[in-house]
């Protein structure tokens, strides 16, 4: 009997489960502004919205209906996590978020694992649900039996009046639908802060909604008290009348609310519902109803949806017409013979209220973003930078063909056609350098810093500026925040700026100068690209391991030299940091001046490290350091082997000198390489001959190919004692 009366509006639960699954979607969204894990937990309410709507258009909760909303979740469970993937990587860029969206190749391995935890949680979701569509239905075939217990009949004299929900239905269908689309609403301001860059607006829009609800919470009116009627039945015995509150009666054979039993009331046996009056007769009977019963009702007014009530004591009962036969005062009122009509008025101001409401919140958030910002206090600082714009659109270059660029700490990868060397890329066919830089033991706050050196006009960031970074997990499965900033510098050229920072504290800085030689997007795409595809696989660099890191970089094709950290000087940048660089392995590094330069030696060869402030050139660099080592008391020749070499695009400069060392004689080359404005990374390498062994050479030429130097004099040192 009930699987004949559920199959005939089983097909009614599909699109009720769509729009369910559709408002889930909605929600998915939405949880871009709070990260992946409410994300997640939003997936029980795709099942809970598609299961619940679809019984509320068949009309009741069914394992069939419950099971017809399994594939709509699921699918819309993929097409909103799709659309928050779309909005975290081109915010502020709808063009980006569309190219996104469209785009289903190449989809990074984290997209797929918090997919899967999504729909893991969405179907434990759906089978709490279908377990107690199960239990309902269990239940239900009880109800069908017949009664084992046997309770005195209720008086022939007493009235029981239901609510027919065959009446309820369309007020509450319309209630649910207004209450689905204003949900919409608010989750779609949401995420369209993300989507248009334009969030401050958007917030001020979701503001509106919230105040919103508090007007339509004020306004219920006649068809909530509808909808509410399906909780009450009213008895009537005599001159007196009972108003019973169906949640608070148990079955006292099936242990079930009076309430469950009324929403199938239409296919109860007649035994079954002989019991249900004999339930709240002896439950009348007993006084545990006196609170509730109206006494002498008088009718106040009366309209076609409800009746107002008011009785001895002074109460008022608004009584609403879904009792069929029902009349609270015989021959003062007309008894409810059909459904009232819906009423029209209440979905209608609500639609207004709502769009005044979201009108207001837009409207201010406009208005707050014409105001001019209010001048900060004069500081003795540089002019603050010009005003952002919006993001600017951006779409990664895959090269044609891809090489890994392989870094002790980092994997990068770009276009195998680049010349790649210590300090970057070089695009030959475009002219154009792709600069790479590693800081260590860094926080979000130097990410931030680093993006914002370079000043100049038409900002534009990839992801605007106040909502922070990126995220995107390696495939080594080490996560990193990024983002890009662009400026045009009063020259006319463009500067990009892109800062990848791992969840261990390791930043890599990526930045490129240009003028007409290359397409902004191309350049701009290319370090994407580069932004998008990271491994960070060194460790964590603190004050505690800093200086026990040196071992041969042989991932990076070198056998006797590797990456060593020193920290940077105070005032370098305006955060602490550590530096890393390239010195030989197999001795003691020595540190000096806590830590800020150090000094090694290997195989016959000693190599200082230091960084030096200095306005001039590189070649400036070595003279001034030559010229204060000489004042004080090293002693060159002069004679032999000195030779100055300057590259002047790189600002790298070298001077080969002779000196004397405790009657040994010493042949040192002072390298220094401009790493950073207004200071110099310096090396200086000594062959110490008397320590010599048969690995010097390789050595050395590694120590050259980092240093992008070659002293051939040097090399012939080594050839000489070999």
């Amino acid at each position: 009997m009930e699987q004949k009366w559920e199959q005939g509006r089983d097909a009614l639960a599909i699109p009720g489960a769509i729009l369910g699954a559709a408002l889930g979607a909605d929600c998915l969204a939405a949880m871009v502004r709070f990260g992946d894990v409410p994300l997640i937990l939003c997936g029980a309410l795709t099942a809970l919205f598609a299961v619940r709507t679809g019984a509320l258009t068949a009309g009741r909760v069914g394992r069939t209906r419950t099971q017809l909303a399994l594939p709509w979740v699921l699918l819309f469970d993929c097409l909103g996590h799709h659309l928050y993937f779309a909005l975290e990587t081109a915010p502020g860029d709808p063009a980006g978020v569309l190219r996104a969206a469209l785009s289903l190749g190449a989809l990074p391995v984290w997209y797929w694992v918090r997919l899967a935890a999504l729909l893991a949680v969405s179907l434990c979701a759906w089978a709490l649900l279908f377990h107690g569509a199960g239990r309902d239905r269990k239940l239900l075939i009880r109800a069908l039996q017949p009664v084992r217990l046997e309770q005195d009949p209720a008086p022939a004299e007493m009235e029981f009046f239901l609510p027919d929900f065959g009446w309820i239905r369309p007020h509450l269908l319309v209630r649910k639908f207004s209450r689905g689309i204003w949900l919409a609403l608010l989750f779609l301001c949401l995420w369209m802060g993300r989507l248009t860059g334009q969030e401050d607006l958007w917030n001020r829009a979701a503001v509106g909604m919230g105040f919103s609800l508090l007007i339509i919470g004020s306004l219920q009116g006649p068809p909530a008290r509808l909808c509410a009627g399906a909780r009450w039945l009213y008895v009537r015995q005599e001159n007196r009348l009972w108003r019973v509150p169906l949640n608070q009666v148990l079955d006292p054979e099936l242990r079930v609310s009076l309430a469950w039993l009324a929403g199938a009331w239409d296919i109860l046996p007649q035994v079954r519902r002989t019991a249900f009056r004999s339930t709240v007769a002896a439950v009348i009977a007993e006084g545990k109803l006196d609170d509730c019963e109206i006494k002498k009702p008088t009718l106040m007014r009366q309209s076609p949806w409800e009746w107002a009530v008011s009785d001895s004591r002074g109460g008022q009962h608004m009584i609403p017409k879904v009792y069929p036969g029902f009349t609270p005062v015989s021959g003062e009122a007309e008894r409810a013979q059909s459904a009232p009509a819906v009423r029209w008025l209440n979905p209608a101001v609500t639609a207004a209220v709502t769009a005044v409401c979201l009108a207001t919140g837009l409207f201010m958030g406009v208005q707050e973003q014409r105001r001019p910002n209010v001048p900060p206090p004069k500081l003795p600082v540089e002019a603050a930078e010009p005003e952002k714009t919006g993001p600017a659109s951006t779409e990664a270059v895959v090269p044609e063909v891809i090489g890994d660029y392989i870094l002790n700490g980092l994997t990068l990868r770009t276009d195998d056609a680049f010349q790649a060397s210590t300090s970057g890329f070089d695009d030959l066919e475009r002219g154009v350098f792709y600069q790479i830089e590693l800081r260590f033991g860094v926080g979000e706050d130097a990410a931030r810093l680093a993006l914002t050196e370079s000043k100049g006009e038409d900002v534009r960031w990839l992801r605007p500026e106040g909502d922070g970074f990126l995220w995107r997990l390696g495939e080594n499965g080490v996560a990193y925040q990024y983002n890009l900033r662009t400026v045009r510098l009063s020259d006319g050229r463009l500067t990009h700026t892109g800062a990848a920072l791992s969840e261990r504290g390791t930043m890599l800085i990526l930045t490129c100068d240009h003028g007409e030689e290359i397409e902004e997007e191309t350049a701009r795409g290319t370090m994407l690209y580069m932004l998008e595809n990271l491994q960070f696989t060194g460790p964590a660099i603190t004050e505690e391991n800093y200086q026990d890191q040196l071992r041969p970089a042989v991932s990076m094709g070198f056998s006797h030299c590797g990456q060593a950290f020193f920290k940077a000087p105070e005032g370098l940048f305006p955060y602490d940091a550590y530096l890393d660089t390239f010195l030989p392995c197999g001795g003691e590094v020595k540190y000096f001046d806590d830590g800020i330069s150090m000094m090694t030696k290997a195989h016959g060869l000693r190599v200082s490290v230091a960084v030096v402030p200095n306005e001039g050139t590189a070649l400036d660099v070595v003279r001034e350091i030559y010229e204060d080592l000489k004042a004080a008391g090293r002693q060159y020749d002069e004679r032999n082997f000195l030779e100055d070499a300057y590259n002047e695009e790189g600002n790298n400069a070298c001077r080969v000198a002779v000196y004397y060392d405790g009657g040994r004689t010493r042949v040192t080359a002072m390298v220094a390489m401009e790493k950073w404005k207004g200071c110099y990374l310096y090396k200086e390498l000594t062959c110490l001959p008397e320590e010599m062994d048969g690995e010097y050479k390789a050595v050395f030429k590694e120590m050259e190919k980092v240093c992008g130097i070659t002293v051939s004099v040097m090399e012939d040192l080594g050839r000489q004692q070999n």
